[in-house]
């Protein structure tokens, strides 16, 4: 009976801590995935440019179609994501013209790692 409680209370010390980090992780990603479904209409198509792996994907409404490089966004799109280091280049990029890439939010990933937002628009 005192090895159960013993192993009852091992398992409770090392789960509960571990349940709490995965949750809160969760937590972070749906909260990034509504900011992102907020602002991008579930008809338009999300381009992420070389997002690495992004758990916030699967909760997003839009449909996301992933890239490599900017310079491999098509010229319609509207709306893409890019990593936190790459939002000069977002913000140089010319192929739109005259239309312009402009950052409309700031969100972490679950690594809380940045991730910038952007629409194309006058």
């Amino acid at each position: 009976m005192g090895a159960f409680v013993t192993v009852g209370l091992a398992i409770g010390i090392i789960g509960y801590p571990l349940t709490a980090v995965l949750l809160k992780n969760r937590q972070q990603v749906k909260k990034a995935a509504a900011e992102i479904n907020s602002l991008v209409p579930a008809t338009e198509t999300l381009y992420a440019v070389n997002p690495d792996y992004q758990p916030v994907f699967f909760y997003v409404k839009p449909h996301v179609e992933y890239v490599s490089y900017m310079k491999h966004l098509p010229v319609d799109t509207r709306y893409f994501l890019v990593r936190g280091g790459k939002e000069e280049e977002a913000l140089a990029a010319r192929k739109w013209a005259p239309l312009r890439a402009y950052a409309i939010a700031r969100v972490k990933d679950y690594s809380k790692r940045e991730m910038i937002l952007f629409k194309v628009a006058p």
